[in-house]
């Protein structure tokens, strides 16, 4: 179907560059953003620029060429253990209020998904509410720490010890202190690979800030963070051990008598360091996630938690009803070694697409009981992405 939606009465499809101003326009009215304080621009200017062709990363629907429809696909792939896994991120769910009980919405989300399975996308990722994108094979999945601490908590943890990091917050034309970031994220094992806009603009996605830390006048680390709320935090190795001084006086630095932090499971030596600072430590899911080729995310995550915790040894073969098609997949650790491949071999057991996803990188997922004292050790797999990285 032509993308010239003026010819058409009902248009269903991408978008173009020609729809920028109605594009933004349209999402902003949806969500009720008066583009001075607060439109998608502002927030999310690593997608919602002009140089970026939103419309052209959206699909959307038009009547006699007026927007009733648009949903944002966006792309921002992982590097987990040195293996780019080809993601893209759902945003913007838009329907015009007059447009509503059309199926605009359903269509469009097909679509979008249809695509990334024809594209090669092996994960996707949204936010919003659990039960309404359920129906189109995301659920709330992937395991992180979340804690805070206050006055108290500091005060008895540190009493009037003096602080020793220092800290500045980082501004676009703040390059060096933006390269050795990126070099730190980039060190990981898991990060984005955020080549797909300006570093600086994907970072301060969702309105955040951005905070590089110093010790005795050297690059240490960084922090992102929104209201006291930190959501990416990296410390060079050799800074580690100071993780919980870096707390302590970054409750200091920010001066909000509170600050939250979101933590994922694959760097525990983070959370062993500060755990018994907070009044609490709660477990919950990192995001909405639409697993949509099991052997290459399965595969990468056994690789990512194997350099954390040791995986005993073997072998489990399960046959997955996914979104991206029917998969028969094998999880295989072998010397301490995990591997995921495609088999032949009758599995061991059989899922439809959400109980997999669950069964795999769930947090609470009763059918784990009925697996293998081995595979049990093995699950749920560290499925992550940070903040700055969703749509």
């Amino acid at each position: 179907m032509s993308n010239s939606y003026e010819n058409e009465k009902i248009y269903a499809g991408r978008g173009t560059p020609e729809m920028f101003d109605d594009y933004v326009d349209f999402i902003n009215y949806v969500f009720g953003f008066n583009g001075n304080g607060s439109d998608f621009k502002k927030l999310l200017p690593k997608l919602y620029q002009y140089k970026y062709e939103p419309a052209v990363h959206s699909y959307v629907v038009t009547e006699d060429g007026k927007l009733k429809s648009a949903i944002g696909a966006f792309d921002h792939d992982l590097c987990v253990c040195g293996e780019v896994l080809k993601t893209r991120g759902i945003g913007n769910v838009a329907v015009h209020p007059y447009s509503r009980s059309k199926g605009y919405m359903k269509q469009l989300m097909n679509m979008a998904l249809d695509d990334m399975v024809k594209d090669g996308v092996v994960l996707s990722a949204l936010g919003g509410r659990r039960q309404r994108y359920r129906y189109f094979s995301y659920d709330k999945l992937g395991p992180k720490y979340s804690f805070s601490v206050n006055s108290d908590n500091i005060r008895h943890s540190f009493g009037d010890s003096e602080s020793i990091f220092t800290f500045k917050r980082v501004k676009a034309e703040d390059k060096d202190i933006l390269d050795s970031i990126k070099k730190l994220s980039s060190s990981q094992n898991l990060y984005a690979t955020r080549d797909n806009a300006d570093y600086y603009e994907i970072l301060v996605s969702w309105q955040q800030s951005v905070h590089a830390a110093y010790l005795d006048g050297k690059f240490a680390g960084y922090m992102v963070e929104k209201d006291c709320e930190v959501s990416e935090l990296l410390l060079e190795d050799e800074y580690i051990p100071k993780l919980r001084e870096f707390i302590r006086d970054a409750f200091r630095y920010l001066g909000r008598g509170k600050l939250g932090f979101k933590l994922p499971v694959h760097l525990p030596e983070y959370l062993k360091l500060v755990q018994d600072i907070p009044e609490g430590i709660s477990f919950e899911p990192c995001k909405s996630f639409s697993v949509l080729n099991y052997k290459a995310v399965v595969g990468a995550f056994m690789k990512l938690k194997a350099t954390y915790e040791k995986m005993p040894d073997g072998k489990l073969v399960l046959n997955i009803n996914g979104r991206g098609g029917n998969e028969n997949i094998a999880l295989t650790v072998k010397n301490g070694v995990p591997s995921c491949e495609y088999t032949e071999e009758k599995a061991d057991m059989k899922f439809e697409h959400i109980e997999a996803m669950n069964l795999l990188f769930g947090l609470c997922c009763p059918e784990r009981d009925m697996l293998p004292d081995f595979a049990r050790i093995w699950l749920p797999l560290p499925l992550f992405v940070y903040y700055s990285d969703t749509v």
